[in-house]
């Protein structure tokens, strides 16, 4: 049952960012890695992210070395949603608080790498991630506000490899 979880949320995951793709950086990775972490642990959570950039990647023809270190890095968000919410009631501020810190560390680490790899200046790839660091703390925070929660809610909670206290 929790593979079919799993898949269920990563096809979900695939279709909303097909969707929204007009919309740079508004996507839901890091809302639907956070209960599929929280459900099935690190391991899992790093596996969705992983897998849900690649394939949206190769779907939408977007490969190039990108894809390496972006896949890589929301697989450590994916990761560490589990290792933020081990020890705290999975409530919706937390979803949206770590969605928020997910966020950050991935724009922070993909921005530094992608300007790396194109020869920019930091000064340059900071100014510029601004916009899509904005475009994704939105989305992330609209993605975490009602998927996140419907997700846990209605498929993940009661399978959870967290201490269940309180719902969303």
């Amino acid at each position: 049952m929790k593979l079919l979880k799993f898949v269920l949320a990563f096809f979900a995951c695939v279709l909303l960012r097909l969707v929204f793709q007009a919309y740079p950086n508004f996507e839901p990775i890091v809302a639907l890695a956070i209960p599929v972490a929280a459900s099935m642990g690190g391991l899992a959570g790093f596996l969705f992210a992983v897998l849900a950039n690649l394939s949206f990647d190769f779907i939408s023809g977007r490969v190039g070395l990108w894809t390496v270190y972006t896949s890589l890095a929301y697989g450590f968000v994916g990761f560490g949603a589990w290792f933020f919410l081990k020890g705290r009631e999975l409530k919706l501020k937390h979803f949206v608080g770590f969605s928020v810190l997910g966020v950050l560390f991935f724009d922070l680490v993909t921005a530094l790498l992608f300007g790396l790899q194109f020869g920019q200046t930091l000064q340059n790839t900071l100014i510029g991630q601004i916009p899509f660091t904005m475009n994704h703390l939105l989305g992330s925070i609209f993605f975490s506000l009602t998927i996140t929660p419907l997700a846990w809610a209605f498929f993940f909670r009661h399978e959870s490899v967290l201490p269940v206290a309180s719902s969303a």
